[in-house]
């Protein structure tokens, strides 16, 4: 059942998520609140789709209509390639997290990198004004990272990521974006990167999956002058996260990011405001 008791039926409008995994996700829950609490005929699902199967699942997001869909890990910047068009905050960064179906044109939009400046903001009033700050990864997630750290006014920013040309593409790419220094981290200066930060950001996969005792951000060098944030999330807090706190610093996971990205995708759909804290209460109850 959707809405206010209303039953699928061959006018429910379709929406999902599209990720490799993604039976982690809060999405679902989230949305379906939303659509609930303000009666929208509208139904939020969630599909693991592997990589070489993506041009197939975005294609039929306008085969079968979708209204639109969300793009997680790891797809965002392989999606941007896929939609008929970008928004300008998608376009610079080369990746999306949001679709909008609009009579069989898609659209893509990124809304991770409001989402993230709104996260940062709780936990750092100044937001990411001349910070220094260690980014781990270099995929879609950390592209938009990076994005709102150069918008906010950070003094540098420092990556590292497994594949050093990934890291390197992105710094070249984001020196065009604005007036900032970015340097890539090789692992022998990762210490060095993280004790001189003010803000770092985990915009890896890692974590994702509990069983796994790594951190991307050495936890141990982690102390009270730091800034964490984990784009990951789980209904425990992270490695990074827990690690972090017991360490003294301020650190939060992803689910202020998601709940404020969740939001203007919302928006994107269903052209309403969202009910944010019907959404945030919804991921309150998970695992309870």
């Amino acid at each position: 059942m959707v809405g206010r008791g209303l039953p699928i039926t061959s006018q429910t409008r379709l929406l999902a998520v599209l990720g490799h995994p993604v039976g982690h996700s809060l999405s679902p829950v989230m949305h379906n609140a939303a659509l609930q609490a303000q009666a929208i005929d509208a139904v939020y699902l969630a599909f693991d789709v592997e990589q070489a199967d993506l041009p197939a699942a975005v294609g039929g997001l306008r085969a079968l209509k979708f209204w639109g869909a969300n793009v997680t890990l790891p797809h965002k910047e392989q999606a941007a390639d896929l939609v008929d068009s970008l928004d300008p905050p998608a376009a610079q960064v080369g990746a999306i997290n949001t679709i909008v179906n609009e009579q069989g044109r898609l659209t893509g939009y990124n809304t991770d990198i409001a989402g993230f400046t709104a996260a940062l903001l709780l936990v750092r009033p100044s937001g990411a004004k001349g910070a220094r700050c260690f980014v781990a990864g270099a995929g879609g997630a950390a592209r938009a990272v990076l994005a709102a750290l150069i918008a906010g006014g950070a003094a540098d920013v420092r990556l590292f990521n497994r594949t050093p040309a990934r890291a390197h593409e992105l710094c070249a790419a984001a020196r065009a974006w604005g007036r900032v220094r970015c340097e890539v981290v090789s692992a022998e200066g990762l210490v060095e990167a993280v004790e001189g930060a003010d803000i770092l950001v985990n915009a890896t996969s890692v974590g994702l999956d509990a069983s796994v005792k790594v951190s991307a951000i050495p936890v141990d060098i982690v102390d009270s002058h730091h800034v964490v944030v984990d784009l990951v999330y789980g209904p425990e807090p992270t490695l990074l996260v827990a690690g972090a706190i017991a360490r003294g610093a301020v650190a939060v996971d992803g689910k202020d990011m998601l709940l404020s990205q969740a939001a203007s995708s919302y928006r994107l759909w269903t052209g309403m405001e969202a009910p944010v804290e019907v959404m945030r209460a919804s991921v309150g109850q998970v695992g309870r």
